[in-house]
């Protein structure tokens, strides 16, 4: 038996969940393949291939559609917004890089201690929000964190699509040595993130890569010690790293088990609702209530290192939206005119950025994604004896 088969994982879903891992084939097989700036596809339903999208999907402004309703630009997608949203972004876009900092981590993440604040200062939305969070006057207080959703419509047509697909249950997975260490990497791909929409979180996206990862200490002749040494859970860019056989993770045999967060798909080592920023209501529901897909439920085990197109495609699993920044500051101007954020709309803009959090993500196989360049450093495992 092969190493991923022989420690395969358990995951247990919330209740409520609509989306469970899959093969990206499944997904290609009703999507479209869109460039950057362009209302017409390139190649349409029916005419995405891993081959097709080897040839014409080579650059990051390259995108996958999967649905068929929804916003198709960000003038769409920003127009449902509300000002808080708008602004959250702009902010984002147009001032220096903010730093979130201990004293404004421990007013937000409530669990925050020295031994969490590495996984806190990873999520992806702090350089987002820590410009929001820095501001202390009542009107912040009183509306709360701005969510970035999609439109109902948008969801409906990603659960519709993934219904019809039937896609049996599938995960991917990586080998690698790094740092004294062999690394087995789990992937799971959703087609849809409805977090926001479904369950208060903080965004929506189409296509959703999650997972975790097991790291076995190389012997002399480097070969994996067994069991593993440590074992990581992917959240948010976060991550909860644990010895293997701690008390916070639970086994079946050799089969770590882990909770897929609802709508969000961020893996963790308990079941239990957990507080992200209880100050601003976020949460994921990892409840582990809902449907449990067990070690030899998987119908598709897939090593990365087989499906190189994976890698050759360059562009993102799902609709890319880039907003010029004139077009929020002409927004911001008739909207805020006595508000503070003014003093912004006399600030330099770059020419557009890509809409955070409802732009969907690239893929696993990405020189940018830090869990795969370099796994042991962005788990944060104690470097092995040699």
């Amino acid at each position: 038996m092969e190493l991923h088969q022989k420690y395969a994982p358990i995951l247990r879903f919330n209740r409520n969940e609509r989306f469970y891992p899959m093969r990206v084939d499944d997904m290609l097989r009703y999507s479209s393949l869109y460039r950057k700036g362009e209302t017409n596809p390139l190649l349409t339903r029916g005419q995405v291939t891993p081959d097709s999208l080897v040839k014409h999907g080579s650059t990051r402004t390259s995108f996958l559609r999967s649905v068929t309703s929804g916003p198709l630009t960000s003038d769409e997608v920003v127009s449902a917004w509300g000002e808080g949203a708008l602004e959250l972004v702009y902010r984002w876009a147009t001032l220096n890089p903010a730093k979130l900092t201990d004293t404004l981590a421990r007013k937000v993440y409530s669990w925050f201690s020295p031994k969490t604040s590495r996984a806190a200062h990873l999520f992806w939305w702090n350089n987002l929000v820590t410009h929001w969070l820095e501001d202390e006057s009542d009107s912040k207080s009183s509306k709360g964190l701005p969510r970035l959703l999609l439109p109902q419509a948008t969801q409906e047509s990603a659960i519709e699509a993934y219904g019809q697909s039937r896609a049996p249950y599938t995960y991917y997975y990586r080998q690698i040595k790094e740092g004294g260490y062999l690394c087995l990497q789990y992937w799971f791909f959703y087609s849809y993130n409805n977090w926001g929409s479904a369950f208060g979180g903080m965004n929506d996206h189409e296509g959703d890569w999650e997972g975790m990862t097991l790291f076995f200490r190389l012997d002399g002749s480097g070969r994996p010690q067994e069991p593993p040494a440590y074992i990581t859970y992917a959240d948010h860019e976060s991550c909860q790293t644990k010895p293997w056989g701690h008390p916070d993770v639970t086994f079946v045999g050799n089969h770590p088990v882990g909770y897929a967060a609802a709508g969000s798909h961020a893996t963790y080592p308990e079941a239990k609702t957990q507080p992200l920023m209880a100050l601003y209501s976020l949460y994921d529901y990892a409840t582990g209530d809902g449907i449990t897909i067990d070690h030899d439920q998987w119908a598709h085990s897939i090593d990365l290192d087989d499906v190189a197109w994976l890698g050759q495609y360059q562009g993102s699993w799902g609709t890319r939206f880039w907003m010029p920044l004139m077009q929020a500051k002409s927004r911001l101007t008739k909207l805020l005119l006595s508000h503070p954020v003014a003093a912004l709309l006399r600030e330099k803009l770059p020419d557009e950025i890509e809409l955070p959090g409802v732009s969907a993500p690239f893929g696993p196989v990405d020189a940018h994604r830090p869990q795969y360049a370099a796994p042991t450093s962005w788990a944060g495992v104690p470097a092995a004896e040699k």
